[in-house]
């Protein structure tokens, strides 16, 4: 079997190549999953019990059912409490900017507003 062909480091500003699968030259190898979580747990990002007093009421509110699905005419059972507006563009946690939402609304809603 041929030996991969060697690519960039994921690390920005790298300039190392790899030929590792995740991407990451032997220096930066175990590094990948930190810049996601900056080193906070999630009470210091906003998610602590609080979080879940107002999770548990949003759900309660949108009976269960994901609120995106159900504009499109398929309810489907609603597992997370999502931002309408992001925290990180300005939003809060105000009960008009909250919505239940199943995992796969959540997650295409929240790569979309990656690209913002």
């Amino acid at each position: 079997m041929p030996k991969a062909v060697p690519r960039a480091c994921r690390k920005r500003g790298c300039p190392g190549t790899t030929t590792d699968r995740s991407g990451y030259c032997k220096a930066h190898r175990n590094e990948g999953w930190q810049q996601h979580q900056r080193g906070l747990n999630r009470h210091q990002r906003g998610y602590g019990n609080k979080w879940e007093i107002i999770r548990a009421r949003i759900l309660k509110r949108d009976r269960h059912i994901c609120q995106a699905c159900l504009r499109n005419g398929r309810p489907r059972p609603a597992e997370t409490v999502d931002h309408i507006i992001p925290k990180a563009h300005g939003g809060t946690d105000d009960y008009s900017n909250l919505e239940a939402l199943c995992w796969p609304c959540h997650k295409r809603k929240t790569a979309t507003e990656r690209y913002r």
